[in-house]
């Protein structure tokens, strides 16, 4: 099998211009500061450095695998450039994202849930080039085209209010981050890919993505890895949506805290084919079937304070289907709803409950049961959290997570508490 792999070029620094008309005041919104003027030089030229670190302690104080507590933590180092300001060509952008995880795995050691209990909790630690890609934006900014390493959930299956929560469920459904010999191209690992993006109307979106269908390399965690091998396949994904609060072709979903309406529906398509879970040929060898699926989202404020309509209530429900031949999940559905600015004074602040359940395709209970460790019909995860911005620079998180039949009948129901810490340094 024949390996590729790809050296990506540093992004040149520029070195001084005159100051943006409104430029970020660095020295107020991150722990490091301005860098004595460097960073405000960097972004008058078109390069913005956002560096954000993120740590999670959690207890399982009861039920799964066993009681106890993790430490988890994750930087990621980021370098955004405007085209324009930083070569003098009009419509391009850029990013490059290095991610470092480390610390312990408190789902994998303690609770034992399919779909996890913390985003950023990983497989295998290490440190890997996460997102590196080049986008151009046409016609006024009603069309844009990216290509590179990619993070599909950077503007797929994407609702704001429930990037609040720690749990990964809220991210990506469960039933499509499951998918593919070694997910689809997600956190942690990203895959080489092109999206191309279209506002046809104001307030409506078309957006469609191709992506190599093996991220990384499945033998080898460590590190960067791009390469592309017979019978990868792709990845490709389809979406139509409308979202009249996102009026930017940006490959990064709305900032913590921005409430927007939304309706979307993705369609999902591997091109390579996948073991079936049961069923088998002539010879033995498991059938091979196709992996495809497609999702449905809402977001939607339902009450918004007078005089600010960024405070109040807003609620989210998300639904998809995925192939039950070939996976676990053939359903998720997670709903929630998120009060920004319930504490008067306290207007960055966010209060969260969400509930996500996962049902266990009729096959895979079949063959669990087959090898003698019987599963329930669905996982079922429920969240409390609230996000205090207690500076420009610094957010504390204490969660809650209660997660139902989440393994074998012998795994009782666990109880997660928790919290997070995130600074943009």
């Amino acid at each position: 099998m024949s390996k590729y792999r790809y050296a990506f070029l540093a992004f040149w620094l520029a070195g001084s211009g005159a100051l943006a008309d409104e430029p970020r005041d660095w020295q107020h919104s991150t722990l490091s500061g301005d860098w004595g003027g460097a960073r405000s030089r960097m972004s008058a030229n078109g390069l913005d450095w956002e560096i954000v670190y993120k740590s999670s302690l959690h207890f399982n104080v009861s039920g799964g695998l066993t009681s106890g507590n993790k430490y988890l933590g994750n930087l990621d180092v980021k370098l955004a450039v405007d085209g324009e300001k930083a070569w003098g060509w009009p419509g391009a952008t850029a990013l490059l994202s290095v991610l470092n995880n480390h610390g312990g795995k408190i789902n994998a050691s303690h609770v034992g849930s399919a779909q996890g209990v913390d985003n950023i909790e990983v497989a295998t630690n290490t440190t890997k080039l996460y997102q590196a890609w080049l986008q151009q934006s046409l016609l006024d900014d009603r069309l844009s085209v990216l290509a590179g390493l990619y993070d599909l959930n950077s503007e797929f299956y994407v609702t704001s209010s429930s990037t609040l929560f720690l749990h990964p469920a809220f991210g990506i459904g469960s039933e499509l981050a499951q998918t593919g010999q070694n997910g689809p191209s997600i956190f942690p690992t990203t895959s080489f890919g092109v999206r191309v993006k279209a506002r046809p109307a104001p307030g409506f979106y078309v957006q469609a993505v191709a992506l190599d269908g093996v991220p990384g390399d499945p033998d080898n965690p460590h590190g960067t890895h791009v390469q592309f091998n017979k019978g990868d396949g792709a990845l490709i994904v389809g979406e139509l949506g409308w979202a009249p609060g996102e009026d930017e072709a940006r490959p990064e979903p709305a900032e913590k805290g921005e409430s927007v309406s939304k309706l979307a529906l993705g369609l999902w398509h591997y091109t390579a084919r996948f073991d079936d879970l049961l069923d088998t040929d002539a010879d033995g060898n498991p059938e091979r079937r196709t992996n495809q699926g497609m999702y449905v989202l809402a977001q939607r404020a339902l009450y918004q304070e007078a005089g600010d309509a960024s405070q109040g209530l807003t609620a989210f429900l998300r639904f998809g289907v995925a192939s039950a031949d070939v996976n676990q999940f053939d359903q998720a559905l997670d709903t929630g709803v998120v009060y920004r600015g319930l504490i008067p004074g306290r207007d960055d602040d966010q209060l969260g409950f969400g509930i996500a359940a996962e049902h266990n395709g009729a096959k895979f209970r079949q063959a669990e049961a087959d090898s003698g460790n019987p599963a329930a019909s669905a996982e079922v995860s429920y969240e409390l959290s609230y996000r205090a911005q207690v500076a420009p620079w610094l957010a504390i998180q204490p969660d809650v997570q209660h997660v139902v039949n989440h393994g074998a009948p012998s795994v009782r129901s666990a109880w997660i508490a928790g919290v997070r810490f995130e600074i943009s340094l």
